[in-house]
């Protein structure tokens, strides 16, 4: 009878609160009303930007995406001094890269896809682009409230590349897409990697969203790290 109790109470507080991250309360709980300086890598074609104008107010905007007709279009979009575009890659090198360039422009990648999405496969061309490191750009070490990064199977080599920055605590909040399933061609799961680069620099794990699944397995999310 008891244990029939506690299983109702459980029951009860599983229904009180929720299953899913209100990203938009999530982040006016951090920021509140601060005029935030925020840090897109890999915009694409802006939409998680879009999203944050609708209760984010801006001091300065910094969107690297490396598909220049994206790029080109975000740069007529946005055409306030506050928001600097950049057809650039980010990795944890100066470099020359291949660019996989997918129909569907979010799955475009430095990284060839494998099957895991045989109907996102379908590739229209193959690039040279250019990959800039983070602690280049931002060598002022200005204080950044929020970083995006959304990069198709780099996030760790973006975030080595962050490493100055990191140590310096420059940033307080971080969005990364975790991948827990091969979906590029040599690219591993980066959750696990991702987790303990992170813990090193005093970032912890808050939140997670966008989670999706195939054949009921984990197979990529969007998590949040607030700096301690």
């Amino acid at each position: 009878m008891i244990l029939k109790y506690y299983q109702k109470i459980d029951d009860a507080i599983s229904y009180l609160f929720s299953s899913v991250c209100d990203e938009k309360k999530l982040i006016k709980s951090i920021f509140g009303k601060k005029k935030i300086v925020y840090v897109d890598i890999g915009t694409n074609e802006g939409s998680f930007f879009e999203y944050l104008l609708k209760f984010c107010t801006f001091k300065k905007v910094f969107c690297y995406e490396p598909i220049l007709r994206l790029s080109s279009e975000l740069k007529e979009k946005y055409s306030s001094k506050n928001i600097k575009i950049f057809n650039l890659a980010l990795s944890n090198k100066k470099s020359s890269k291949k660019f996989f360039e997918y129909k569907i422009s979010s799955q475009s990648s430095l990284y060839k896809q494998n099957d895991v999405f045989k109907s996102l496969k379908d590739l229209k061309k193959i690039s040279k682009i250019k990959t800039e490191i983070f602690d280049n750009e931002f060598n002022d070490y200005r204080k950044i409230d929020f970083c995006k990064i959304d990069v198709q199977g780099e996030e760790i080599n973006v975030l080595k590349g962050m490493k100055k920055n990191l140590k310096k605590k420059n940033i307080k909040l971080l969005k990364i897409e975790i991948t827990f399933t091969e979906r590029y061609v040599g690219v591993k799961s980066n959750f696990n990697e991702i987790i303990s680069f992170l813990i090193k620099y005093d970032y912890h794990l808050i939140s997670i969203s966008k989670i999706k699944f195939k054949n009921n397995r984990l197979l990529l999310m969007d998590a949040y790290f607030l700096l301690k």
